[in-house]
């Protein structure tokens, strides 16, 4: 099962790298992904607090599989044992123009209890994907607008 989501937004790669790897700001912005701790390098334990639309705040350390600034950063866990629920979380970068891009939320989900959850996972980590994203967008677009006016 997979969940993909995609936004346009008015900013450079570099700006959306860079708030997309500020784990510390993201209490105070991000609604989805309400917590990051950990190294951001490839084989690396993360420690994630996330939190789908009306459900409580979940944990879990998933190891960084892939870090391409400005391009990519993947990561890949599982619920309570291997087996059960296996999830490869990506978000990717594409240079649209010098100062647009589209930025790429999905993951990938493998195991037994993916049947059992579909209909949850693709309903409440959508929701959760597109608010972030949502505000991605209105947050790298403010910086932006910002970094114009100053100029």
């Amino acid at each position: 099962m997979k969940i993909y989501t995609e936004i346009e937004i008015q900013a450079s790669d570099e700006q959306v790298w860079n708030l997309l790897t500020d784990f510390a700001s993201f209490p105070r912005w991000n609604l989805f992904i309400r917590q990051i701790s950990g190294s951001l390098n490839e084989g690396a334990q993360l420690t994630v607090h996330f939190q789908p639309p009306g459900t409580d705040i979940m944990t879990f350390r998933p190891t960084v599989i892939t870090v391409e600034p400005n391009r990519k950063l993947c990561w890949s866990g599982h619920f309570l044992i291997p087996g059960l629920l296996i999830g490869e979380h990506s978000f990717i970068i594409e240079p649209l123009a010098s100062d647009r891009v589209r930025f790429i939320q999905q993951e990938s989900f493998h195991g037994l209890l993916v049947p059992l959850l579909a209909r949850r996972l693709n309903i409440g980590v959508r929701q959760g994907f597109e608010a972030m994203n949502q505000t991605l967008k209105t947050k790298a677009e403010h910086i932006c607008q910002c970094q114009f006016i100053i100029s």
